[in-house]
């Protein structure tokens, strides 16, 4: 998806990726090499898989020491976003979020060349070189997925998220579509997919266009294979402000028929006490239950 990014008055953060102390590509192999041949934990692991699906997070939600933390950027698998803690930690609660640790961390050259083999794909996107509202809008979305896999767990299901690489539709070798996540709730045999969007802006032009997009998406049928689903999975949006909302309604009542199901829930609404129950069915105007566990 196009996200829309507006200007900030904070510092801005990031930096570019060739700044002091980025390594040569050789430097990185020869690097890489070596810190296989050593191995890896379980934890280091987890934790570039981790950073892999969710591209950059704090140190609450990577969920490891800041000592631990520190090690694995050393070894440059991990990489430490330079941007003030507390600015984090004050934006993320005016979210409603709470952060202890606002520090945050993306993947290290090493690390990305690591997962490109382990998954086939190298990692597209440059935290290290965003600005911090692009960074934020990650953050938020990580948590909403972290809240998701919580209940899920509480119910005995098992949540996998993919990357933006493992997400995207491929047509003629180049990128059509890619969700802002992609999960997958397992418990035995059964597996159920999910789609999520997370909106920051406060206009209704990205909800018409996210609905425009997944009927493209969806008509090309390209997901069957992609995602290896029979069906094409729940739209679940968050959004920070209703008029987001109002463009899905406005952009599906615009169109004779609408394949894919889009759910709405408003942002603050999710983190209440079973925030996550009740989802508006946006197509119908309804409010219904969306998860497994619930049926």
């Amino acid at each position: 998806m196009i996200k829309i990014i507006r200007p900030s008055q904070r510092p801005a953060g990031g930096r570019a990726p060739s700044s002091a102390g980025a390594m040569t590509r050789q430097q990185t192999q020869y690097e890489t090499d070596a810190v296989l041949h050593r191995g890896l934990s379980s934890m280091a692991w987890r934790t570039l898989d981790l950073l892999y699906a969710g591209g950059i997070m704090t140190v609450d939600q990577i969920g490891l020491t800041q000592r631990t933390l520190r090690r694995y950027a050393k070894r440059r698998l991990i990489a430490r976003y330079p941007y003030p803690p507390k600015e984090v930690i004050q934006q993320l609660e005016e979210r409603f979020i709470a952060v202890e640790d606002g520090q945050l961390y993306t993947l290290g050259q090493v690390g990305m060349e690591i997962l490109a083999t382990r998954h086939g794909a190298r990692p597209s996107q440059v935290y290290l070189a965003y600005p911090f509202e692009r960074i934020l809008r990650a953050l938020v979305l990580n948590e909403i997925v972290r809240k998701i896999a919580a209940e899920a767990e509480w119910h005995g299901w098992l949540l996998t998220r993919y990357s933006r690489e493992q997400a995207q539709l491929i047509k003629d070798e180049k990128a059509i579509f890619f969700p802002d996540a992609l999960i997958c709730l397992e418990r035995g045999e059964q597996e159920v997919l999910f789609l999520i969007e997370y909106h920051d802006e406060e206009n209704r032009r990205e909800a018409h266009q996210n609905v425009d997009q997944y009927e493209t998406a969806w008509e090309s049928g390209l997901w069957e294979e992609a995602w290896l689903g029979e069906n094409f999975p729940l739209v679940l949006t968050v959004f920070q402000h209703d008029v987001v909302g109002e463009g899905y309604r406005e952009a599906i009542a615009e169109m004779r028929a609408v394949n894919c199901s889009f759910y709405g829930r408003s942002l603050n609404g999710i983190w209440l006490a079973g925030g996550m129950d009740v989802w508006v069915n946006i197509n119908k105007g309804n409010r219904e239950k969306v998860f497994p566990w619930q049926e």
